[in-house]
């Protein structure tokens, strides 16, 4: 059926398509009652109408109401099926005059604008949590920047967007909330700038940040600088010492050229050219003292 408010003495056609709903896929199919009333009743519950109405076809009915008093008339379909239910279709239509409008008693008394978001999974982070830093904001911009980085912060861990918010790290969690009032900051100007004075009488407090070559937790300033060592920190315990290998170790032991173990104390004792070879003949050194660590051409 249509919505619509006509004037006395109108002719408005009511129509009524009887629908029911596929329980195994869900989509809508056209249903035919065995019989169809339609009621139409004033707003102190006086029946003006009370008769079937005209098929259209086995699903589709309608009926010419010609309403001769300025009212709002309650309008209800009954189609009664075979198996004995019933499916009821409820409509209002307001009766005007050239002096007398009707309306819809439940109106909005001012504007109001609803905005729908995309889907923004994963949140690892509440809106509500950033929300008090920047109360200019809306929960829908926070929230889509709460997802950007959190979606950074799945590439960095290796995780999917199934991961529970309460099992991932807490520098994760800090590092989302940092990086999104970072992001917030630069449009609203909370805590962004260099130079913050305070002048009270003859006393001036200035807070400056100053450049900094090295960032950490002890001299980070700004929600940006936050976030950056809060990152770091993040790539740090996810790579670890295991990109440590050595290049290479010696391949065989070195021995010194000298080197004797004394048969009766067990001992290493390191003999003279002299007392191996004696006092007119050196030997060739046979053992290279530098290890061969197998260093290629382009290392």
């Amino acid at each position: 059926m249509t919505t619509s408010t006509v004037l006395v003495n109108d002719t408005v056609r009511i129509k009524v398509k009887f629908v029911d709903i596929n329980a195994s896929t869900g989509q809508q199919v056209l249903v035919s009652p065995a019989a169809v009333l339609v009621t139409i009743k004033k707003s102190d519950e006086t029946v003006v109408v009370s008769v079937a109405p005209i098929a259209i076809t086995s699903s589709e009915y309608y009926y010419d109401f010609t309403p001769t008093v300025a009212d709002t008339y309650k309008i209800k379909f009954i189609g009664s099926m075979s198996n004995g239910t019933q499916i009821t279709v409820n409509q209002q239509l307001y009766v005007s005059t050239s002096s007398d409008e009707y309306k819809p008693t439940i109106t909005l008394k001012a504007e109001e604008i609803i905005t729908f978001a995309p889907d923004v999974a994963p949140l690892y982070l509440s809106p509500e949590e950033v929300l008090p830093l920047f109360p200019e904001a809306s929960l829908i911009e926070i929230g889509e920047l709460i997802h950007f980085h959190s979606l950074e912060v799945e590439s960095i861990y290796k995780i999917k967007n199934t991961y529970k918010a309460e099992n991932l790290a807490h520098a994760a969690i800090e590092y989302i909330k940092a990086a999104v009032a970072c992001d917030l900051s630069k449009m609203y100007n909370y805590g962004g700038d260099d130079d913050v004075s305070v002048t009270l009488a003859d006393l001036t407090v200035t807070a400056r940040n100053f450049p900094r070559t090295f960032i950490y937790r002890g001299n980070a300033v700004t929600w940006c600088q936050i976030a950056a060592v809060l990152r770091q920190e993040m790539l740090s315990a996810k790579t670890g010492p295991k990109g440590i290998q050595p290049k290479g170790l010696p391949s065989f032991e070195i021995l010194s050229p000298g080197k004797f173990v004394d048969p009766d104390t067990h001992m290493d004792v390191w003999l003279t050219d002299r007392d191996l070879y004696g006092a007119s003949r050196r030997a060739a050194l046979q053992t290279n003292p530098m290890p061969d660590r197998d260093i290629r051409r382009y290392d």
